[in-house]
């Protein structure tokens, strides 16, 4: 068939561009950079020693604050190096700026102020040079809040160590039952996955949607598509484009997810990521169903409306909606997750502009009953059937027109008359 031509065209002519090899390889490079950087900057990330001045206007919160930053460095010295000022109200003006001398001489990293109402107010103040090391400046505020927090047990006849041990925190394990079967449930882990994975599909549904729409639109306004005309039927080169561009698809599919495998390899043997990430060779199966039905919907009305067009601009006006009925499938997630099997979740999940989405976030949170998936199916298929069915008869009249955007009537028109 001459449309498999035109997609071999289409194919190729993509996968040869240094576009494409530029983003298929920057795909895996930042998905790489986002799940393994932070992790080797927060281990390798150096430890520095902090001396720190303690203006302790209490008399009597300095021991305990001490006693509480017990951090080491490797070689086994304190990591907080404190030096207790015992300086009083009348005096502290003067302190100050001792200190703020030795801070910009280098000779401390700041001073800490805690005035003499803490246990009452719960505040103190920090100076320093560098003010943006978040994990030294929670650490200080983490020891000084328990010595506080002990002295105000204190001063109610209560020892700290005590009520921490029935304050001790109650945790929930969660267990899945489906079908009578019980499993640890992992829900973070499939949520953050279920995301990654939403966010894909949106991203590649709409980008090679859109690639199909200026193919098209380039080739019209070039009148390159008379010529193509001239030996090809209408909805040989629409059907065309749309395969071609797919298996463009596909192609970087296989390899984000050959690399997204190695980098899993690496990130769970680590057991850094363990955590964060749920994989199930199911999902990735639904994965692909649901990118090529939502793919297939989506870009032949993409199709459809480049068929009207004579520019990009006039283009973007048309596919607003489109533009947003993907964007509410990134809105309403939240919605699908607290209630996946409800009335609203279920319903929604079968409209033919949201289900590629969000009926595979529904069944990557918790499995719809079979007869939902095969109806979501079926009714993505009829879709596209009828999509493509008036695309054609759009494209066949449209792509040859020029001038001035026909309105929605001379559509309806253009149909009737195809």
């Amino acid at each position: 068939m001459k449309l498999f031509t035109v997609a071999k065209r289409e194919y190729l002519e993509r996968v040869r561009k240094r576009s494409f090899v530029i983003s298929t390889i920057l795909g895996p490079i930042l998905m790489g950079a986002m799940i393994v950087v932070p992790g080797l900057l927060i281990e390798r990330a150096p430890l520095v020693r902090m001396d720190v001045a303690v203006i302790d206007l209490t008399r009597s919160t300095f021991a305990d604050f001490e006693g509480a930053l017990s951090d080491t460095m490797p070689d086994g010295t304190r990591m907080f190096v404190l030096r207790d000022m015992a300086a009083t109200e009348s005096e502290l003006e003067a302190t100050k700026k001792e200190l703020a001398a030795e801070i910009d001489a280098g000779a401390i990293a700041g001073y800490l102020i805690i005035p003499a109402d803490i246990v009452e107010s719960g505040k103190a103040t920090y100076y320093g040079r560098k003010v943006s090391n978040i994990m030294m400046l929670e650490r200080l505020q983490s020891a000084l809040n328990e010595s506080v927090v002990a002295k105000r047990l204190s001063l109610q006849g209560l020892e700290y160590g005590a009520v921490t041990k029935m304050l001790k925190r109650v945790d929930i394990e969660t267990v899945q039952v489906v079908k009578g079967s019980e499993k640890k449930s992992e829900f973070e882990r499939t949520f953050i996955t279920s995301f990654i994975f939403i966010m894909i599909l949106y991203m590649t549904i709409y980008l090679w949607g859109l690639n199909v729409q200026r193919s098209i639109i380039e080739e019209k306004s070039s009148r390159v598509i008379e010529v193509l005309l001239s030996s090809l039927k209408p909805f040989d080169i629409m059907a065309g484009k749309i395969i071609g561009v797919g298996a463009v698809g596909l192609t970087q599919y296989a390899i984000w997810a050959a690399c997204a495998m190695a980098m899993a390899v690496y990130a769970l043997s680590s057991g850094q990521f363990a955590q964060y990430v749920s994989f199930n060779p199911v999902i990735l199966v639904f994965f692909i169903v649901f990118y090529l039905l939502g793919y297939l919907f989506y870009s032949t009305i993409f199709a459809g409306i480049a068929a009207v067009c004579n520019s990009d601009q006039e283009a973007q006006q048309l596919q607003t909606p489109l533009t947003m009925c993907l964007a509410f499938t990134i809105i309403v997630p939240m919605a699908v997750v607290q209630n996946p099997d409800g009335i609203f979740a279920t319903v929604i999940s079968m409209v033919p502009f949201f289900a590629p989405i969000l009926m595979f976030m529904r069944i990557n949170i918790l499995m719809p009953p079979v007869w939902q998936v095969a109806l979501c199916i079926a009714i993505l298929i009829g879709s596209i059937f009828v999509s493509g069915v008036l695309a054609a008869k759009v494209f066949r009249i449209g792509i040859l027109m020029y001038g001035k955007r026909p309105d929605i009537r001379e559509i309806v028109k253009w149909m009737r008359r195809a």
